[in-house]
């Protein structure tokens, strides 16, 4: 009988990554119906499959509107077609080309790469084919802002290039790896930022890998308040390496604390939702530990509502907060910003500014982890 090693075994589990190539859906949450793109940098040659190929020398505009199940095109110099598909292909490297939808509040986009247009039900589905380290800079510039230290982007860029890799197939179904919104990560094209592209380049490959060189859930957030929660208290489940942890950097920021008040009617019929009645003046147990509000906050009923669920109900900043009665409203005194699990940005950024490297700042937000080639790492097993 043939024997199958251990490795032959974790290969197929947990396959090593060697996408050279992604797909990433643009304009994915506006899904537009119209389309302008503008050669600015290069050439590049529209590919329609019913009438052959036409070159888009630089400063050339098409504008591209779906018909039905077809998608018809017109060029700058009059050139006119219709197509089930339209291909946007450099014609050589360097090529850059902008693309707007009209109508919609979404910005312009600068990509490079490759662009397809087909027509989607109600829309046109409008994906460009780069490669991860094309991409990761506008990815990094969108998700960590403007200004920051080298070694805070240069965290933020292996942080997001592990979230890439781990969710590279999160669109699978739908036929492309990611889309460029919030839902996979925020994604507006190529970025020109000399500190943020070096930064990319410095870190080039490295992805967050735990003792099993599985590929981390690479969480990350705006600021924490003072202590990051434990993914198992906000989300239920549980990884070693998302771990509450004490952070004394991110209290030089403004978002640190904040406060937010609604009227007590409305928290009434959120309480009514729940199937809780609305008490009186004591109807809040408010937490007296912070962290502790973070899970849960009690009513006068005994029964206890998830922090996270009331965060996202009244779009608060966070789900570290506790809670107040003053006259007709309720009052949230909060700290920190966004679900406070993994990387916390401002105290990054505050560490980077310290002179702290890259290393060391992601050691402190996910204990026990390795930074390695992605070569070295696999994604977890597929449920």
């Amino acid at each position: 009988m043939r024997r199958i090693s251990l490795a032959a075994i974790l290969l197929v589990l947990f396959p090593l990554v060697t996408l050279s190539q992604i797909s990433i859906r643009i304009f994915a949450r506006s899904k537009p119906s119209s389309l302008i793109l503008t050669t600015v940098k290069g050439a590049c040659i529209l590919t329609d499959g019913a009438a052959g190929e036409v070159r888009l020398s630089q400063g050339e505009t098409v504008a591209v509107t779906r018909y039905g199940d077809r998608v018809i095109y017109s060029t700058m110099s009059g050139i006119r077609g219709a197509s089930d598909s339209l291909t946007f292909t450099p014609a050589a490297s360097g090529t850059l080309f902008t693309v707007r939808a009209p109508g919609s509040s979404e910005p312009e986009k600068t990509l490079a790469g490759t662009l397809t247009v087909t027509s989607f039900p109600g829309s046109l589905r409008i994906l460009n084919i780069t490669t991860v380290e094309e991409c990761l800079p506008g990815v990094v510039r969108a998700e960590a802002g403007k200004y920051g230290p080298s070694d805070y982007y240069r965290a933020q860029a292996v942080v997001a290039r592990t979230y890439i890799y781990r969710n590279i197939d999160r669109h699978s179904l739908d036929g492309f790896n990611l889309c460029d919104d919030i839902h996979c990560q925020v994604y507006p094209g190529v970025v020109t930022d000399s500190v943020i592209v070096n930064a990319c380049r410095s870190t080039s490959g490295l992805v967050l890998a735990d003792r099993d060189s599985i590929m981390i859930e690479a969480a990350f957030h705006g600021n924490c308040g003072g202590e990051t929660a434990s993914s198992a208290d906000v989300w239920l489940a549980g990884y070693p390496y998302l771990v509450s942890v004490k952070d004394p950097w991110c209290s030089y920021s403004a978002s640190s604390t904040w406060k937010r008040s609604i009227a007590r009617s409305e928290w009434n019929g959120f309480l009514r939702s729940k199937g809780i009645i609305p008490g009186t003046e004591g109807a809040i147990y408010s937490a007296n530990a912070p962290a502790a509000g973070r899970i849960t906050i009690r009513t006068v009923q005994g029964k206890s509502l998830w922090s996270e669920e009331i965060r996202l109900r009244f779009g608060l900043r966070s789900a570290y907060f506790t809670l107040s009665t003053a006259g007709d409203s309720i009052l949230f005194s909060g700290r920190g910003y966004g679900h406070g699990v993994g990387l916390c940005q401002d105290g990054a950024k505050h560490m980077a500014e310290r002179k702290m490297s890259y290393n060391r700042i992601i050691s402190f937000y996910y204990p026990g982890t390795i930074i390695t080639d992605v070569k070295n790492a696999r994604r977890p097993a597929r449920p």
